[in-house]
């Protein structure tokens, strides 16, 4: 009984901590592919969890403890998603941070470039069309690729110490624009073991 409170509250403060604007007014910058029928296209953009910070010349370092928790807590969160597609940097806080949630769907990681200029160009849209697409990002990645759907800029960068934040963009059939940004935080009970 006890459980069933927890998760009831659980979802209760995750509702509460979504935040949606529609852009439904807004032009998308691509067509529905040719030759596909009119799909929803939804796409999940998530910073990797707890780095370890502990030598400042380590370019690459690994999650911490509290990281391998989140991105543990991740997999839970995304467990009824439907996921598709998905796509990382090939940095290891990254792909730890996916992992969990790639081990569910018994999926295959894409690799892109954080350092190009977009991720998100015909391409990448023609390739993920239609499908729940889940990438694995940075501070910076994440709500740049938000702002390149938008063709506007609504979201900043996030903090260096943020990592309960990431961001839902959903595309309907119409090529009208819901972007939602969703704050998720790992419970102290929460156990992956």
């Amino acid at each position: 009984m006890k459980t069933f409170h927890y998760l009831i509250l659980s979802i209760a403060i995750l509702c509460l901590s979504c935040q949606e604007n529609s852009s439904k007014n807004k032009d998308f910058q691509f067509e529905i592919p040719q030759g596909l029928e009119a799909q929803k296209t939804t796409y999940y953009f998530v910073r990797h969890a707890e780095k370890d910070t502990t030598d400042k010349e380590n370019r690459d370092p690994q999650l911490t403890e509290e990281g391998i928790r989140r991105a543990n807590f991740l997999a839970t969160y995304f467990k009824d998603k439907s996921l598709d597609m998905f796509y990382s940097t090939d940095y290891s806080r990254t792909l730890q941070t996916i992992i969990p949630t790639l081990h569910q769907f018994k999926g295959d990681i894409k690799s892109y470039n954080a350092g190009k200029d977009t991720l998100f160009d015909a391409e990448f849209w023609k390739a993920t069309y239609g499908k729940k697409v889940l990438v694995l990002g940075h501070s910076n990645t994440s709500p740049r690729f938000m702002n390149e759907i938008l063709s506007e800029v609504m979201y900043d960068n996030l903090e260096e110490n943020t990592y309960d934040i990431f961001f839902k963009m959903e595309i309907d059939k119409d090529l009208h624009l819901k972007d939602t940004l969703i704050q998720l935080k790992v419970p102290k009970d929460f156990s992956y073991n």
